[in-house]
């Protein structure tokens, strides 16, 4: 099942249509090293899915870069799900707009580039090429998908507590003490087709162990603290 999901075809980008959206730092490195550089990327999901483009506002975001700064406007995508982790990221997105997943990541990668480029003094791409963008047919649930991207880093073995993790998966359980950036009806969405949160945590559960497992990394009911 993992490589079959792995595999989807891709077909251009539609709006009203689900992509599962992902890219990893340039051989492998960590794109992110710090809690600032994480944050980062993070507010810059909120704050460039926008079909406007403010220069005031694209000032306001360089000189405070721990702030959102929100253009008025569509939003390009929805965000149904995210994980980042150390050296890469998973997107569960909606498109809203016409093109509105490239526009969206191709603002995300080179706002995120720029700033961890002059934080650490380099020059040179920071991402893997462009990102990879699934669609999500109807051979896979929402809700399916929402897990794995919800707790990708439980199939790399993460401890949140020990390296640098952000995942959507506590906005689901009404958890996240920050900011919440998913979109509340899709997370509503995916609840009801998997029956409820309590029936979500059961099947999340049981969908990253299989994840994993076909990945050749070995998960039990121990490793998931709910």
């Amino acid at each position: 099942m993992y490589n079959d999901f792995m595999s989807i075809r891709k077909t251009p980008l539609t709006n009203g249509e689900y992509y599962h959206v992902f890219n990893r730092g340039v051989d492998k490195r960590e794109i992110f090293t710090d809690e600032e550089e994480i944050y980062f990327f993070f507010r810059r999901l909120q704050d460039l899915n926008s079909t406007e483009v403010n220069n005031a506002i694209k000032m306001k975001r360089k000189r405070h870069k721990e702030k959102v700064w929100m253009d008025e406007g569509d939003s390009l995508v929805s965000i149904v799900s995210y994980c980042l982790l150390p050296n890469h990221f998973h997107l569960l997105l909606k498109q809203e707009t016409d093109d509105g997943v490239s526009k969206f990541m191709q603002r995300l990668s080179t706002s995120y580039a720029k700033f961890f480029n002059q934080k650490h003094n380099r020059n040179g791409s920071l991402f893997q090429g462009k990102f990879k963008a699934n669609h999500i047919s109807g051979d896979y649930s929402l809700s399916t998908v929402a897990s794995y991207v919800n707790l990708n880093y439980k199939h790399h073995k993460i401890n949140p507590k020990n390296k640098l993790v952000k995942s959507s998966i506590f906005e689901y359980f009404s958890t996240e003490l920050g900011d919440c950036i998913c979109d509340k009806i899709e997370i509503d969405f995916v609840l009801s087709e998997s029956g409820g949160l309590d029936q979500y945590k059961s099947f999340s559960k049981a969908a990253s162990i299989h994840f994993a497992n076909n990945k050749g990394v070995l998960l039990t009911d121990d490793d998931f603290e709910f």
